[in-house]
């Protein structure tokens, strides 16, 4: 079994900045037929999910460049007792983005 502090999340969507908080932009992957067959214009744009101030900053984080103990370890600099317990946070936070296929999990050697 890998250990998750090890393993380094990669985004898989696009994505916007305002006012420095991040807007996550992603196409539905399956839709049902009757939002292709009502809702067709739609589904040609993309979602959004609106991240707060951690959630963007944990965000930017998931380059691929860092695993999840790095950024645990920045975001808890950064926003000190804000994100505590900062290790349940971040890993809650990356579980769910992967789950909704916005980030990739990968084990880096």
């Amino acid at each position: 079994m890998t250990d998750f502090n090890k393993i380094v999340p990669v985004r898989n969507c696009e994505h916007e900045i305002n006012n420095e908080l991040v807007t996550v932009l992603f196409k539905k992957e399956k839709p049902t037929f009757i939002e292709k067959l009502f809702f067709k214009k739609q589904l040609e744009k993309p979602y959004k999910i609106d991240l707060d101030e951690i959630g963007s900053f944990i965000w930017h984080l998931c380059d691929g460049t860092k695993n999840i103990s790095e950024i645990t370890k920045l975001a808890s600099e950064h926003f000190n007792d804000k994100i505590e317990p900062a290790k349940e946070r971040v890993e809650l936070f990356v579980k769910e983005l992967n789950k909704n296929k916005l980030v990739s999990l990968f084990e880096k050697r």
